[in-house]
C-alpha cells in the first residue's frame, strides 16, 4: 500500500517520457526530411558552423540586453 505513489509516478514517468521520446524522434526525421529536401530541390542552405556561430552571436546580444 505504501508503495502505491511510487508505482503511479513510475506510470506516469513512463507515458511522459516515451511522448518526449516520439516528439524529439518525430522532429529529427521531419527536419532531415525537410533539409534534405531543400538540399536536393538546390536552395542554399548554412553549414552547421554558421548555424553555431549565429547561436553564438545571440548568446552575445543576450549579454548585452540583460
Amino acid at each position: 500500500m505504501k508503495y502505491r505513489l511510487f508505482q503511479v509516478l513510475s506510470t506516469f514517468l513512463q507515458s511522459v517520457l516515451s511522448s518526449v521520446v516520439r516528439a524529439v524522434v518525430t522532429t529529427l526525421v521531419f527536419g532531415a526530411c525537410v533539409v534534405g529536401m531543400a538540399h536536393y530541390l538546390g536552395v542554399p542552405l548554412p553549414s552547421a558552423h554558421q548555424l553555431l556561430g549565429k547561436l553564438e552571436g545571440l548568446s552575445k546580444l543576450a549579454r548585452v540586453l540583460s
